[in-house]
């Protein structure tokens, strides 16, 4: 756990799953995110952010989504706080983004496309908030600093979540996916997810690297990678 694993590989990085046993994995990740807060503390960041400034309308980019299930959360809170809000959610998987279109279908106010996080194609400044949760552990250094420039060029302010890299995490998410029966496929990856993780120190030199000079990098319980920054003026 001293070093980043950047041999170890994640089955939900492969180009084609069958389908079923991705619509499972796809299915504990949410179950995940609710358990363990992610799904809550997303919810809670954009709408401070969102209610900071005011905002009665706002639009937010949702790279490496997944399922949908973070944009999915945050429509259904700016429904309720009577905020409009335009989100765009993507994904670099077709099969993935299949699964997201059909859970997003019938909700006001999100579009999902198939783009790749590292050459998103939105001019500067085109969303409020450019969010990234669960996701940076599957780029390597070169790749995540890449990353990071491009959520801070495409959105005014960016928020990215991911799980910081210790042994407790570790051990707690094998326990957690075990004991709860989670599909073989999950149990992997949400081991080697801990595993390819970054520190808090190692998080913030990515950011240095990625030139965001006002962004706050912090641990949050339990093992949560939270940063923020402003983006494009």
């Amino acid at each position: 756990m001293e070093t980043r694993d950047a041999e170890a590989r994640e089955l939900l990085d492969e180009a084609a799953h069958d389908a079923a046993v991705l619509r499972r994995n796809l299915r504990d990740i949410r179950h995940i995110n609710m358990v363990l807060g992610w799904t809550r503390l997303t919810v809670r960041a954009v709408a401070r952010h969102v209610r900071e400034r005011g905002l009665r309308s706002f639009s937010l980019l949702d790279v490496a989504s997944g399922s949908a299930d973070m944009p999915l959360a945050v429509a259904h809170w700016a429904t309720r706080a009577g905020i409009q809000a335009r989100i765009v959610a993507t994904d670099i998987n077709p099969q993935i983004v299949a699964v997201a279109r059909e859970r997003a279908a019938g909700t006001a106010g999100i579009t999902v496309e198939r783009q790749d996080a590292l050459t998103l194609p939105y001019p500067p400044g085109s969303f409020d908030i450019a969010l990234c949760t669960l996701a940076l552990h599957h780029f390597a250094p070169e790749e995540a600093v890449t990353l990071l420039r491009h959520l801070a060029r495409v959105g005014r302010h960016l928020l990215v979540f991911d799980l910081v890299r210790s042994p407790l995490a570790y051990l707690g998410v094998r326990l957690l996916t075990r004991v709860t029966r989670m599909h073989p496929m999950t149990q992997h990856h949400a081991a080697v997810s801990v595993r390819r993780g970054y520190t808090a120190a190692e998080a913030r030199a990515l950011v240095a690297r990625a030139g965001l000079g006002d962004a706050t990098v912090r641990v949050g319980i339990p093992y949560r990678l939270i940063i923020a920054a402003s983006g494009a003026r």
